[in-house]
């Protein structure tokens, strides 16, 4: 498995540049912007919850391209250890993710990396929840 870095911070700690949407969940990807010779293998991702309810998240993840009007997934089949952390309200997690640079053939456009929460009510509701970030490729 690939490497993986995990960090828990109370949002308190978030800087001034980080993006707040009230009542939402959100991802946010440092740089946003990549140019293709130099497409780093890895990068930082950050998962915020800005609800006022706990959610769970996993380590799942996958990757889309954006091509003829319609998100098109390009992230090789993974397989993840089955670990559900829980957000608090106004906690962040950073996670170092694999771009699969050796497995996706990049070239220049718009990606997104996708992952998915559950709200605390999961068991009744059976709803699951995507979040996207968006990255360029140029």
């Amino acid at each position: 498995m690939g490497k993986f870095i995990l960090l828990i911070m109370s949002a308190i700690f978030l800087s001034s540049n980080t993006p707040i949407q009230e009542e939402s969940v959100t991802l946010s990807v440092t740089p946003g912007v990549f140019n293709l010779p130099e497409l780093p293998e890895t990068v930082e991702v950050t998962m915020i919850n800005n609800t006022k309810e706990t959610i769970s998240a996993g380590l799942h993840y996958w990757i889309e391209f954006y091509e003829n009007e319609e998100w098109i997934k390009v992230s090789p089949e993974q397989t993840f250890e089955d670990i559900s952390y829980n957000f608090s309200p106004s906690v962040f997690y950073t996670y170092e993710k694999d771009l699969f640079t050796e497995q996706i053939d990049y070239r220049v456009g718009n990606y997104r990396i996708v992952k998915f929460y559950l709200k605390s009510d999961y068991q009744e509701t059976k709803e699951v929840f995507n979040v996207y970030v968006e990255f360029t490729v140029r």
